[in-house]
């Protein structure tokens, strides 16, 4: 049990005074108050604040505190730094905290329970006239969800849901955004950035405003893209001629083992990084090839591009790509990546680059392209994205390593993942 009694608490503050006007509590005859907002906005604090007033007023008695796992109910919106624990010292009520029963128990009476929200079931039997929901947009089944929330919405003189989530396009989303019962609050990330890291904010303009998924995950806008695609024809830009001088040059392998009629090609991508500051797409000398013949071909252009290194997958053939390599040139710098997440993973942080305009080929590279266009991210709903012909995405898989390579030394290898 934890017991917070803040009667003589020091610390205490006044939510009221220091909230910006989208994080105080809406007036109006709403049921649900949506609030739509990108990461760092202040979602969760503004729900736990919300849940906090509305207790201490003695409106509200019987409440859910919904997390997409009963893990994460418990250390986000309870126990994270912006969770009701750390708001609580606001207020002058007693309030007992039971995790193991999955309780809050606040001094005049009023009581929350903490739900996983992925296990829809477990909401049957309850009655609430307040629930909290966070994060609704990543819930496996989030339309069920909504259903049974709406049917343990059945005391009190107005219960009302708060929801607090980054947007994504799913259709119950958008069916709440256009009812006559919602209250819907947007907000971007840069609302609140007097609270967030200068490095964090920094990186993010320079990297995700201006993309699809900067739209969503910074500016809380559902952004639709019906075909899913990972790079568009308009994400793939041109600069034949005008070209910049190279910082440096990374050659990305994705190496094939075999070469017999049913093998995979050898991916082989020359990417440079320019004075500029933009990644340029210098050659693209793919294809059929036997280990030996692949590892020449990257050893001449090592040479001929004047390369800084060159970055090779490993997940298959080990020490043995590198050691093809070397067999050309032994001075040849190399580093080794091993593949963890999926392609669709790997590769939506360089189709970001791609989208706000920091990647250009020097010239039309039709296969490479061909295959960049089939490649699909996730889709709106959490499920697998496919990585276009499984079978022929090695050219893809080698420009991802290039430009992974000197996107990561570019950042001092900052790397920030979007779920």
């Amino acid at each position: 049990m934890v017991t917070n009694c803040n009667k003589e608490n020091p610390n205490s503050y006044d939510w009221d005074s220091i909230a910006r006007d989208s994080q105080k509590i809406p007036e109006g005859d709403w049921m649900l108050w949506l609030i739509t907002a990108g990461r760092g906005f202040g979602k969760t604090r503004t729900g736990a604040e919300s849940i906090m007033k509305f207790v201490n007023e003695g409106k509200y008695k019987n409440i859910a505190i919904i997390g997409k796992t009963l893990g994460e109910a418990r250390s986000i919106m309870v126990e994270g730094p912006s969770g009701i624990l750390s708001t609580s010292i606001s207020y002058t009520m007693d309030m007992k905290y039971y995790p193991a029963k999955k309780e809050i128990i606040w001094g005049n009476g009023a009581k929350a329970t903490l739900i996983g929200g992925d296990n829809v079931d477990s909401l049957r039997g309850h009655q609430f006239d307040l629930v909290w929901v966070d994060e609704f947009a990543k819930f496996k089944r989030p339309k069920a969800l909504w259903e049974q929330i709406m049917f343990t919405l059945r005391i009190g003189n107005k219960p009302k849901c708060i929801m607090t989530t980054t947007p994504r396009p799913i259709k119950i989303l958008k069916d709440l955004l256009s009812s006559k019962y919602t209250h819907v609050t947007k907000g971007s990330t840069f609302e609140n950035a007097h609270n967030l890291s200068a490095h964090f904010v920094e990186f993010m303009k320079a990297t995700y405003v201006n993309t699809r998924i900067g739209d969503q995950e910074l500016m809380g806008e559902i952004v639709v893209d019906d075909n899913g695609a990972l790079w568009r024809d308009e994400d793939i830009l041109y600069k034949e001629a005008s070209r910049p001088d190279m910082q440096r040059v990374v050659i990305g392998v994705d190496p094939a083992m075999s070469n017999g009629e049913n093998s995979d090609e050898t991916g082989i991508i020359v990417a440079g990084l320019g004075e500029d500051e933009k990644v340029y797409i210098l050659d693209d000398l793919s294809g059929k090839y036997t280990p030996p013949e692949w590892a020449k071909v990257v050893a001449r252009a090592y040479h001929d591009y004047q390369a800084e290194r060159v970055v090779g997958e490993v997940n298959n053939g080990g020490d043995l790509v590198e050691s093809m390599i070397k067999t050309f040139s032994k001075f040849i710098p190399f580093s080794p990546v091993r593949a963890i997440k999926g392609k669709v993973a790997r590769a939506e942080p360089i189709a970001l680059m791609y989208e706000s305009s920091n990647v250009y080929h020097v010239r039309r590279f039709e296969e490479l392209e061909k295959q960049m266009r089939k490649m699909s991210r996730v889709t709106e709903d959490g499920e697998t994205g496919k990585a276009g012909d499984q079978e022929h995405d090695d050219r893809v898989d080698a420009l991802v390593w290039a430009v992974s390579e000197i996107k990561n030394k570019k950042f001092n290898r900052v790397s920030i993942d979007f779920i």
